[in-house]
């Protein structure tokens, strides 16, 4: 009893299945990714139905093309989540470096702050400091004037002593003539009056 074309083709399709789905003991074959396998399990369902339908000829020099074209895209698959992995690293690493600039631009302006902060506080203080001298050599040159005017007045003293010792002397030495004269005047009118005479004449003037 002939077996049916169905049963003959269903038997006949294992080996196709098996490269289909990447599950033949080829050491150098890499298992498919998931997403790969559902695909080839699909077109292999098509496949089975092409064969069941017609031969497994039809599909017999399909079968590489579409096996390469499988492997093709679980490399294509594979390096996009490569590249996807590579990604979300460079992105984790762009956030780092975002951060670690926001870190840095914030201590920069924080540093900025300080030292106008501090380039102000020496202003202020170097205004303050050269008030204090405007105001010391103020006080310095107010002080000096003063110094002046009382060298002055002391040189205007000393001169104004000078003089008045001066005058004294020439008063001291008109003194000593007029009491000289004085003495000589007496001394004559002793002698001319008689002392008598000269006591009597000084009694009435009392």
């Amino acid at each position: 009893m002939e077996s049916s074309p169905t049963s003959s083709s269903s038997s006949r399709i294992s080996p196709m299945q098996e490269t289909i789905y990447g599950t033949s003991n080829d050491d150098n074959h890499v298992v498919m990714s998931e997403k790969v396998q559902n695909l080839a399990g699909s077109i292999y369902q098509e496949f089975q139905k092409m064969i069941t339908r017609y031969d497994e000829d039809v599909v017999k020099e399909l079968m590489p093309l579409v096996v390469n074209v499988l492997e093709s895209l679980d490399l294509a698959y594979m390096d996009i989540q490569e590249h996807e992995v590579e990604l979300e690293l460079l992105r984790e690493d762009n956030e780092q470096l975002v951060t670690q600039y926001e870190r840095e631009k914030q201590l920069r302006k924080s540093s900025e702050q300080k030292l106008l902060e501090y380039e102000c506080a020496i202003d202020d203080d170097r205004q303050e400091q050269m008030g204090k001298i405007e105001s010391l050599e103020s006080i310095v040159r107010m002080l000096e004037l003063k110094a002046k005017n009382v060298g002055d007045h002391a040189a205007r003293l000393e001169e104004k002593e000078t003089d008045m010792k001066k005058e004294y002397s020439k008063l001291h030495e008109r003194y000593t003539e007029l009491f000289k004269t004085h003495m000589d005047y007496m001394e004559r009118t002793k002698i001319l009056f008689g002392t008598d005479r000269l006591e009597n004449l000084s009694n009435k003037q009392k």
